[in-house]
């Protein structure tokens, strides 16, 4: 008898133990397909803004110097149009509030924030606050069902010759 209450009692803590690991299993794979959908994101919308144009300037013209481009503090989409993306610098806080929410059905809501600024070419982390030839993009994606955020960064550089 107390034989059989003593297997009984291991079994239910294999199982328990076994229940325990596959709850963690799960939680882990969530969180991997989070933060690969995560960094995909970034990377689609880097590689959106490295297709087109430097600056608004440059889609139709040459510049020849800093000056002509965009200035700093007026960096972000013309007119306020959500929809027309022509340029590096207007994702510089997508669709005017800075945020992007895009639902993805399976994993929940992501988050992206954007900013956009001009940057010195021997200091690319910092923010030159002025025209040069480099506009450098950050991109923050980040979902509620995780901890981590994801932010990838993109420096594209305007060249004459």
């Amino acid at each position: 008898m107390l034989l059989t209450i003593g297997a009984i009692a291991i079994l239910g803590g294999v199982i328990l133990s076994v229940n325990r690991n596959i709850n963690n299993t799960g939680t882990i794979l969530l969180h991997s397909n989070i933060g690969i959908e995560e960094v995909s994101l970034a990377s689609s919308i880097i590689e959106e803004a490295q297709g087109l144009a430097f600056d608004e300037v440059t889609d139709t013209s040459a510049v020849s110097a800093p000056s002509q481009l965009t200035p700093a503090n007026a960096l972000g989409q013309e007119n306020g149009d959500s929809t027309d993306l022509n340029d590096f610098d207007d994702f510089n806080g997508l669709n005017s509030n800075g945020r992007l929410e895009i639902d993805t059905l399976a994993t929940g809501i992501f988050y992206v924030f954007t900013r956009v600024c001009y940057v010195n070419q021997n200091d690319v982390m910092g923010n030159a606050g002025t025209q040069t030839w480099n506009k450098r993009l950050d991109v923050w994606v980040w979902n509620t069902s995780s901890t981590d955020t994801v932010k990838m960064q993109s420096v594209f550089s305007y060249w004459t010759f």
